[in-house]
C-alpha cells in the first residue's frame, strides 16, 4: 500500500493469504490508491475471459522502500526522550510474515525494552497459523509475555494489516476495544468513527462518551476504506484487528503504524490497563465461525434475514452485512465470511444470562437451516 501510495503509478497488487493458513492464497488489488473489489474483480475476470489483442511493453524494476517506510511511518512518534514506554517491557510476534524484517529494524528507534519472536520470512508459517486473533495461534508470545514479565504483547498477521494486542496476563484486546483506546489519539471530534458490525456497544458507547459519533459498517478492509472516503472519517477498527488512521496517515490498514500510535499513547501516559479496568462489564463471545459452503452460505443468511424481519421491528436490526439483531438484553449477528467457507456469529449480553438467551435464538436460527453448532 505505501509503495503504490508513494509511487507515480498509484496502483498495485500483493500477493497474500493475509491470515489464513498457507495454502489460501490469492491477491490484493489497489487501483488509483483505492480498494479493488467485488465487482471491479468480477468485471476484470469478464474482461480476461473475452482477451485483447492490444500489446502493452513495460518495464521491471526492484525497489526497496523499507527506510523510506520506517522513516513515515515514525513521524507518528512524537516524543523520543521522555515519556512512559522508556520503562515498559513490550513482546512482539511477526508470526514469519511480512513484517519481520522491518519491525527489526523498527524497534532501534523506539524506547523500551523490545523482544520480537518469529521475524523470520516463511510463507510456511512454520511456528503458527497467521490469523493472530486466535489466543490458540499464540501461546509462545503469551508465554513470553509471563516468563519475561512484559507490559503487553503485540501480534501481526501474514501480511501485516491485523494488529493483535496481548495483555500481561495472557488476554487479547478484541480490535473494537483496542480501536476505542486507540480514539484517545484523534483530536477532531466533528469526523465520525467507523467500527465494524461485529463491534461490540461497549466499544461503541466509550468512543460515543469520549465525544464522537460512531458508524457502523460492513465488515472487511475494502469496505471501510471504502467508507472512510465516502464520510471522511479520521479512525476505523475491526473486530479483527485492521485499524485505519487517516488524519496522519494515507486511511488504509497498517498494523505496523497502528503499533506506532498504540505505543505513542502508552508513551504520553494513557495507561492502557486503567482505560480497560474503566470498561463498563460486557458478556461477548469471540467471532465464531462454522463452516458452510461458499455455494450455501448466502442462502442461508437471506434465509435467516426473512425470518427475522417478521419476528422483530426494522430498527431493531441492521442488514448492511448479514443480520445484526439489536435488543434490550443485548445483540447478535450472523453474516457470511468475505474470505472463508464460514458463517460468522458474534453474540453480546448485559448479563451472562442474556448472553445464554440470545445464544440459544442464533442456535435455533441455524438449526432452522440444518447447521447444528454447540456454541
Amino acid at each position: 500500500y505505501f509503495a503504490a501510495k508513494k509511487s507515480k503509478y498509484k496502483s498495485g497488487v500483493m500477493i497474500t493469504g493475509s491470515h489464513n493458513p498457507k495454502n489460501y492464497n490469492g491477491f490484493k488489488m489497489v487501483m488509483f490508491n483505492k480498494s479493488f473489489y467485488g465487482k471491479n474483480i468480477y468485471n476484470l475476470g469478464k474482461f480476461a475471459e473475452n482477451g485483447s489483442d492490444l500489446i502493452f511493453t513495460g518495464e521491471v524494476e526492484n525497489i526497496n522502500i523499507e527506510d523510506e517506510y520506517i522513516s513515515r511511518i515514525l513521524k507518528s512518534f512524537k516524543n523520543y526522550e521522555k515519556g512512559s514506554l522508556f520503562d515498559k517491557k513490550i513482546i512482539w510476534d511477526c508470526g514469519n510474515g511480512a513484517t519481520g524484517n522491518i519491525l527489526k529494524n523498527l524497534i532501534k528507534y523506539l524506547p523500551g525494552k523490545h523482544f520480537v519472536l518469529f521475524s523470520e520470512i516463511d510463507g510456511n508459517f512454520p511456528n503458527h497459523d497467521p490469523d493472530p486473533t486466535k489466543e490458540e495461534n499464540l501461546s509462545e508470545l503469551k508465554k513470553n509475555i509471563i516468563d519475561l514479565n512484559a507490559d503487553f504483547g503485540i501480534a501481526f498477521d501474514g501480511d501485516g494489516d491485523r494488529i493483535s494486542v496481548m495483555k500481561k496476563d495472557g488476554e487479547l484486546i478484541p480490535g473494537d476495544i483496542l480501536t476505542s483506546y486507540l480514539s484517545l489519539s484523534i483530536n477532531d471530534k466533528s469526523k465520525d468513527i467507523i467500527l465494524d458490525i461485529k463491534s461490540s456497544s461497549v466499544a461503541k458507547n466509550i468512543i460515543e462518551k469520549l465525544g464522537f459519533n460512531v458508524q457502523i459498517w460492513k465488515t472487511g478492509h475494502s469496505h471501510i476504506k471504502s467508507k472512510m472516503t465516502e464520510i471522511g472519517t479520521l479512525l476505523a477498527g475491526e473486530m479483527s484487528g485492521h485499524i485505519f488512521f487517516s488524519d496522519e496517515y494515507y486511511g488504509y490498514d497498517d498494523a505496523l503504524y497502528s503499533s506506532l500510535r498504540f505505543l505513542n499513547l502508552i508513551n504520553e501516559g494513557h495507561d492502557l490497563y486503567s482505560f480497560l479496568n474503566d470498561l463498563d462489564p460486557y458478556y461477548a463471545t469471540p467471532e465464531l465461525k462454522i463452516k458452510c459452503s461458499e455455494e450455501s452460505k448466502f442462502q442461508i443468511i437471506e434465509n435467516i434475514s426473512k425470518k427475522l424481519k417478521n419476528k422483530y421491528k426494522l430498527n431493531n436490526l441492521i442488514l448492511i452485512d448479514g443480520v445484526r439483531v439489536n435488543l434490550n438484553v443485548g445483540w447478535y449477528l450472523i453474516r457470511a465470511s468475505n474470505t472463508e467457507n464460514a458463517l460468522v456469529i458474534r453474540v453480546e449480553g448485559k448479563t451472562e444470562e442474556y448472553k445464554k438467551q440470545l445464544v440459544q435464538e442464533v442456535k435455533n436460527l441455524l438449526y432452522e437451516e440444518n447447521i447444528i453448532v454447540n456454541l
